[in-house]
């Protein structure tokens, strides 16, 4: 048990290790505080910084094991934001992987946007290792054999097959959120895809039979028909400290509004909720943070920061929302 322990705690950084002792000790002794403790992205990908027409097979994108020849396609002909996004073609060949670090304790949360053409398909599935064993958690069909237009289910997951709903020809957001707290083996997961729950809060993270996963280990995004055309874009990969009912589902339904992007000076912050905020961290692309507001909390003047791409992370009473902000 104690090596167990031991190879947990080796994952986070001192930080984290600080606070997972923390809250286990107020479980025990005292009610649960929120506190402003920093936490890390572990990446931003805007697709912005890739060669279109090329594979993309570096940092945190791989592929199913084939050393590069399948890896997802750098392409300019649909975007989120920007001009480029992750192209997956109907040559059922491509193959791509997103590494998510093989985790085994924390809470993890994945956010992306996805493109899929009318008349075309799409899927990907959970891995459970990157390199992939098995096994891997859910089957994401999108119009599957090109039969239901607009329409989507997930296949061998702990409750079952579940039907959904998502628009062809425009942008749509998925988010999943792991809670690894209490170990890979008593994971639990919440999925919405358009802004809608699909996965409901603490449904175990497991098959359909009810089998774990080792670790979280990856996203396989595949060509699995000659109809499977779709895009990818604006990934955000972090830990928030957070439950899923406290976390995702503010994520979801957009509680900030956060104007103007991109923004020069001043950096204005608008609640669509009565939440209290309690801190707002702002993050470089590499997840260093560089800011962190305990007063001000409707504007933040950034005038001082370098041009690029950033992190904003809002705390509050409810949970925590992350947006993406450009600096001009």
């Amino acid at each position: 048990m104690l090596i167990n322990i031991l190879r947990i705690f080796r994952e986070l950084s001192p930080h984290k290790c600080l606070f997972y002792f923390s809250a286990m000790r107020k479980l025990l002794l005292l009610p649960m505080v929120f506190f402003c403790f920093k936490t890390h992205a572990q990446f931003v990908d805007t697709m912005e910084n890739y060669t279109v027409g090329e594979r993309i097979f570096e940092n945190h994108w791989t592929d199913f094991n084939c050393g590069g020849p399948c890896a997802i396609y750098a392409s300019d002909d649909f975007a989120h934001d920007g001009s480029i996004s992750g192209l997956i073609p109907g040559d059922t060949i491509t193959d791509a992987v997103l590494d998510l670090g093989n985790k085994i304790f924390g809470t993890w949360l994945l956010e992306f946007w996805m493109y899929v053409p009318a008349n075309k398909e799409a899927y990907f599935t959970i891995l459970s290792t990157v390199p992939y064993e098995p096994p891997n958690i859910g089957h994401f069909y999108f119009n599957l054999d090109n039969q239901t237009p607009g329409e989507g289910v997930i296949e061998d997951i702990a409750i079952g097959d579940v039907s959904f709903t998502f628009p062809h020809d425009e942008w749509f957001r998925i988010i999943f959120w792991v809670d690894i707290t209490s170990g890979i083996g008593n994971a639990t997961w919440q999925l919405y895809i358009n802004d809608v729950e699909i996965i409901p809060c603490e449904t175990p993270f497991t098959k359909e039979s009810g089998i774990y996963p080792t670790s979280l280990g990856g996203v396989e995004f595949f060509s699995h028909s000659t109809n499977s055309t779709f895009y990818i874009d604006d990934f955000l990969y972090w830990d928030p400290p957070v439950t899923c009912e406290l976390g995702i589902k503010e994520a979801a339904v957009e509680a900030f509004h956060i104007f103007p992007n991109p923004v020069d000076e001043i950096l204005k912050i608008e609640a669509k909720k009565n939440f209290e905020i309690i801190c707002i961290n702002i993050y470089d692309i590499s997840g260093r943070l560089i800011e962190t507001e305990r007063n001000n909390f409707q504007q933040i003047n950034i005038s001082h920061l370098n041009k690029g791409l950033f992190f904003v992370e809002i705390k509050t009473n409810k949970g925590v929302e992350a947006k993406k902000v450009i600096k001009k």
